[in-house]
């Protein structure tokens, strides 16, 4: 009983550390600027006449449309897109004896699975508003996926070895182009142009599919959720500690 009540105050731990980050999230979505890439580029400029381009480093928001020159085409599906990950994956099934402390054996098959090869691959892209296009740099943002491939085919021949191949898994996840996005992400220069990327003390990056105002309810609507289960979690852990001591 007094290992169920730590796994609860454990797991109640866990939801509580969730919703404090997204709390966070929810302070800086609503402490950011939305800026429109033109405004981007003016501050860029400005910033580079006054001080250097080098100084750049303002946290922001832009709202638009992903937009690339030369788009990645991903593993599993040939999307066009800016960024993707996937996993390549065998099921097998293989037969297990197993000897018990009374010397009887027992044979039964089991499933299981292991990752052949599995990929995160972001690249450079735009996202282009009314007003033209910024640059956006992926790497190290959370990402909203688009999920483009799910698919397991089944081994023509498993054979009859220990471990048979039942077939091949195979998923993936895109962010494709065109895809209407909201990232929220710092302002710095690349190369002699703004851009937005994760902040150098590494705050949280965020690209959404969703807009702002859906994010923000999405967001608010997992708080809650990860608060009553804290609270559920804690109070039952600790009235099962209180019951063991009772009792």
């Amino acid at each position: 009983m007094e290992i169920i009540g730590i796994i609860l105050l454990i797991v109640a731990g866990i939801c509580l550390w969730l919703w404090r980050r997204r709390q966070t999230m929810l302070t800086m979505i609503g402490a950011t600027t939305t800026y429109t890439a033109d405004l981007l580029e003016d501050i860029h400029r400005r910033v580079a006449t006054a001080v250097g381009a080098d100084a750049l480093a303002q946290r922001c928001e832009v709202s638009g449309v992903v937009e690339m020159d030369a788009p990645l085409l991903s593993k599993v599906s040939s999307t066009m897109c800016a960024a993707y990950r996937f996993t390549i994956s065998r099921e097998y099934e293989e037969t297990i004896t197993e000897t018990d402390s009374q010397g009887k054996t027992q044979t039964t098959v089991q499933r299981g699975s292991e990752v052949i090869e599995s990929g995160d691959v972001r690249t450079l892209f735009y996202v282009r508003d009314e007003t033209g296009r910024i640059l956006v740099d992926p790497e190290g943002a959370d990402i909203e996926w688009q999920n483009t491939a799910s698919a397991f085919e089944l081994a023509h021949d498993p054979g009859f070895a220990r471990r048979r191949t039942l077939g091949m898994r195979r998923t993936e996840q895109a962010l494709p182009v065109g895809e209407r996005v909201f990232v929220l992400g710092y302002a710095v220069d690349r190369g002699g142009r703004p851009a937005l990327a994760r902040s150098p003390k590494g705050e949280r990056m965020i690209i959404s599919r969703k807009n702002e105002r859906q994010l923000i309810i999405a967001t608010e609507r997992s708080a809650r959720r990860l608060m009553i289960a804290a609270i559920a979690c804690g109070a039952l852990g600790v009235a099962l500690f209180v019951w063991r001591i009772l009792t």
